[in-house]
């Protein structure tokens, strides 16, 4: 028997190459990336899409804006120079039944007509103002408005890339631990931003500030109080250069001090009303954009401000749980492949 005979039988060496045992394959997820681009993308979308970046902006405007004029002093001063007012027109009214002076007086009678309503409304716009001090003071106390659409963007803006990124290098059987890194970074900066911002203190502050400031920041009213100024400034004058001066000749001993109080005070009062008065006039619009970006979100059955902060913190925890998964690789198959591909 020859030796090829004799050997002819036995299987050929390929035959045990193919059949040799071997590692499981293994491999890593690569839905994580697919859905960290996408929470990428929406983070980038929401800002622009909802006009976030100009609203907020204004809004930060606004709040810095009002600063001055949201505080106990400045409200106690306004308080004060109305009581001033109080006084000359009880003082004017008094002379005009006591001892009234000779002639006609049209700009100090309307002054005496119109007062009580000027007053009136002047007050329930201290009062809003007032009410919502602690508010207000809690809104400024936060991260700067213009700033909140970028922590919201850029975190955005990382997870696109990383996302992309990572999800050809899992494709490859890669860990992507790099861009896991990227995701990961980002999900705790949208976690840590609400916190360090102090937009949960700020939810539900707003809405108080909106409300309180809505009758008085619009175009409307700033243009009636600026009609009470033409009123106040045509009765001071009167005043001086013609009132008191007829009741001092007709009646020398006349009482003129509450007259004469509101002379004292009037320069520096008509200033701080003034200053006040043109704070609003810049600031309707800002107050319009605030009020738009508040409601852009009520479809959804919250306004925006109450959603703000979980607008970062929810995104913030998904990318950080999808960073984690599939750091361990996951196996393909286990025990011994063949031929045939039973295993797999």
């Amino acid at each position: 028997m020859s030796t090829v005979s004799t050997f002819s039988g036995l299987p050929a060496y390929s035959e045990f190459v193919s059949q040799a045992e071997r590692a499981p394959e293994r491999v890593t997820a690569r839905w994580p990336f697919a859905v960290l681009a996408m929470l990428g993308v929406l983070l980038v979308a929401a800002p622009v899409a909802t006009g976030m970046f100009p609203r907020a902006v204004k809004g930060e405007a606004m709040i810095d804006a009002f600063g001055p004029y949201v505080t106990e002093q400045s409200i106690d001063g306004y308080r004060s120079d109305l009581r001033v007012l109080d006084g000359a027109r009880t003082n004017i009214v008094t002379l005009q039944s006591v001892s009234p002076p000779a002639g006609e007086y049209p700009r100090v009678d309307q002054f005496v007509r119109d007062y009580p309503g000027i007053r009136a409304d002047i007050s329930s716009m201290l009062d809003a103002i007032d009410t919502n001090r602690q508010n207000y003071r809690t809104l400024s106390n936060t991260a700067p408005f213009g700033s909140l659409p970028w922590l919201l963007a850029l975190p955005g803006v990382v997870l696109i890339g990383a996302g992309i990124a990572g999800f050809r290098a899992a494709g490859n059987g890669s860990r992507a631990t790099t861009w896991r890194a990227f995701a990961g970074l980002a999900g705790l900066a949208l976690i840590v931003t609400p916190l360090a911002a102090g937009l949960f203190a700020a939810a539900p502050a707003a809405q108080p500030v909106i409300d309180g400031f809505r009758p008085i920041l619009t175009t409307e009213h700033v243009r009636r109080v600026q009609g009470y100024f033409v009123t106040l400034v045509a009765a001071d004058g009167e005043l001086n250069s013609r009132y008191a001066g007829a009741v001092r000749a007709a009646h020398p001993d006349a009482d003129l001090s509450g007259i004469t109080a509101l002379e004292n005070r009037w320069q520096p009062m008509t200033s701080r009303f003034a200053a006040l008065v043109g704070t609003m006039n810049d600031n309707v619009r800002n107050f319009d954009a605030v009020v738009a970006l508040n409601d852009v979100t009520r479809p959804l059955g919250f306004t925006a401000f109450r959603g703000l902060a979980w607008g970062f913190l929810i995104p913030g925890i998904l990318v950080t749980g999808l960073a984690l998964i599939g750091l361990r690789p996951v196996p393909t198959g286990s025990g011994r492949g063949d031929s045939t591909g039973e295993e797999q």
